[in-house]
């Protein structure tokens, strides 16, 4: 090597260290508001995902590490965590806000194991409500049914005077009396929405029978439901449940044909300075009709909603049913009901076009689909797009439930880019009615960690859809957690009954970044939130115990002792040792 060459390396390696000191010397002068440390922090799914403290600036972090005294000023708090916890705020990246609130009127009855103990609820929800002009309740067991479902008549002996309307246990059908089907205008000449999928069940003459399924069924409680003010103050309530959990951030995924009255009143708390999260929305395609102008729908709802805590940026596919009314489209027949497969909304092609179109406009895509055929459907739509677009779509693409998953999908997901995403609370056993429905296959669902081990991104939400969930901890990330990590409800024990295969439970650490990394990826958010380094927005949360190595039936009791957003404390107080 010549001496010109050298001289000349050595002049940029100077060049190189003097920009590395001037750029510490300029983190040394950053004076941070606080500095939080002795700490047990996880930063999310990153590298070296741990540290023991942290500083932030204004509204964002501003350094993660061990020592961090070189960002101490003499205006600057020193908050001792005493050990605590601290993990990012939490994404729940599927959820149902809107229909929470809405369903305030539903009347819950007591579970039901039999028919006659079914009737006999029905009959106490009747006489209990004599002031109602409208009776919405909930929730029965549609294996209390064969496959043509419940009958009107039976209700109308109860109650045939008011409109009565039962909820199945997962809400994708209802059970209506002939009063309510009169009011809602539902007869002989009624067209099912997808026949077999999304239908007005009708008996040999041709009349409706009362049972409802899927998109149909929204269509018909539309008649019987609206935003009103006490709705939104149920929203408000709801939402802020979600703060003092934590949620920081949460996806409504659509409200079935009220989407633009529940935004509405979520911008009106925006205004009023009251939206107690960061709000993003998605535009509910559920009818075929719909499918050419969905994309427009969703931009209109985002030009008239957008703002700094609101995002309607998402379209949600209602694709397939749920497997407790055979409507989720499956590769093989149901057992129970030979010939029927379940059905989609729309066809690959469509689903294609729609991608295109979205990929034009930048709103990301979220689908339902509970049935391995419509997953594979999915895909392969997906599939189709990046040969089109000759790259990846722009934006991203999710499909949730995935309860039933061909084997061979499993690796299209991380190849295609295609973001996965589950409601743990639901990943609890015993499986026997839908052996039933669907044999073998049941006892290989809800594989998320599969996905995991194959590289994909997962997700985690709650997906609740009534206010019953809500009172009962379905929406609590933590309950979603700890069902998620042992495939068993809460309160089973360890060596109770469980979802196969035990190989799926979940790792702590997966599920948290399922909550929040992974969640701000899946919203497109992930240069602002989801895990906490420097730059980000400065979302976290202190807890009471630490979830990662409290005793795996405890994680659910896990809350939070503070909610910090954007560097302020919104839910809960931080001891400063100053």
């Amino acid at each position: 090597m010549t001496i010109g060459k050298t001289l000349k390396i050595a002049a940029v390696l100077m060049t190189a260290v003097s920009a590395l000191l001037g750029c510490q010397h300029t983190a040394q002068r950053e004076t941070a508001d606080a500095v939080y440390s002795n700490a047990r922090v996880y930063l999310g799914n990153v590298n070296n995902p741990w540290a023991t403290a942290f500083a932030v600036k204004d509204d964002q972090f501003l350094a993660v590490g061990e020592h961090l005294d070189a960002h101490l000023g003499e205006n600057t708090r020193q908050i001792d965590l005493g050990g605590k916890t601290v993990i990012p705020g939490i994404i729940d990246s599927h959820s149902h806000p809107g229909y929470v609130a809405l369903s305030h009127r539903v009347l819950a009855m007591d579970d039901a194991s039999s028919k006659k103990e079914l009737m006999a609820n029905i009959r106490k929800l009747v006489n209990e409500n004599a002031d109602q002009d409208v009776l919405i309740g909930g929730f029965w067991d549609n294996n209390l049914f064969g496959p043509e479902g419940p009958h009107k008549s039976e209700l109308d002996a109860i109650e045939a005077r008011r409109p009565l309307i039962l909820y199945d246990a997962w809400a994708h059908s209802v059970w209506a009396n002939s009063k309510a089907l009169e009011r809602a205008g539902v007869n002989s000449e009624t067209q099912d929405i997808v026949p077999g999928f999304s239908f007005y069940q009708k008996d040999v003459n041709g009349e409706p029978t009362g049972w409802i399924t899927e998109s149909a069924a929204s269509v018909f409680i539309n008649n019987f439901q609206s935003v009103t003010p006490t709705v939104e103050n149920i929203l408000f309530e709801y939402l802020d449940y979600y703060r003092e959990l934590g949620v920081t951030t949460v996806l409504d995924a659509g409200n079935f044909g009220l989407d633009r009255q529940v935004y509405a009143a979520v911008a009106k708390l925006d205004k009023e300075g009251r939206l107690p999260v960061n709000y993003h929305g998605a535009y509910t395609l559920f009818l075929p009709a719909e499918a050419d102008t969905a994309v427009e729908s969703l931009k209109q709802l985002a030009k008239e909603f957008n703002s700094e805590k609101v995002k309607i940026d998402t379209l949600k596919i209602f694709y397939d049913g749920v497997l407790e009314t055979r409507t989720a489209a499956l590769s093989e027949d149901y057992l129970d009901t030979p010939g029927n497969s379940g059905d989609v909304l729309l066809s690959r092609e469509q689903v294609h076009q729609i991608i295109l179109q979205l990929d034009t406009e930048g709103f990301n895509l979220h689908m339902h689909a509970v049935g391995d055929r419509a997953t594979s459907t999915l895909l392969n739509a997906v599939e189709d797009a990046h040969y089109s677009l000759g790259r990846p779509p722009h934006i991203t693409i999710t499909i949730c439930h995935l309860e039933v998953v061909n084997n061979l999908d499993f690796a299209r997901f991380k190849k295609l880019g295609v973001i996965a995403n589950f409601t743990p609370h639901w990943h609890t056993g015993p499986v026997d009615d839908l052996q039933r429905a669907i044999g073998e296959r049941a006892l290989n669902m809800q594989r998320a960690q599969t996905l995991i081990s194959d590289g994909a991104i997962v997700t985690f939400s709650s997906d609740i859809t009534d206010a019953y969930e809500w009172k009962t901890e379905r929406a609590n990330p933590y309950l979603g957690m700890q069902v998620g990590h042992n495939r068993q409800d809460v309160g089973i024990a360890a060596d109770g009954p469980y979802l196969p295969p035990v190989s799926d439970r979940l790792r702590r650490t997966d599920m948290v970044n399922g909550y929040t990394s992974n969640a701000a990826q899946q919203l497109g958010i992930a240069e602002q939130v989801g895990t906490i380094a420097a730059g980000k927005r400065a979302d976290f949360i202190v807890l009471d115990q630490n979830l990662f190595e409290v005793d795996r039936s405890n994680i659910h009791k896990t809350r939070p002792i503070a909610v910090i957003v954007g560097g302020d404390i919104v839910s809960g107080s931080i001891i400063a040792h100053d």
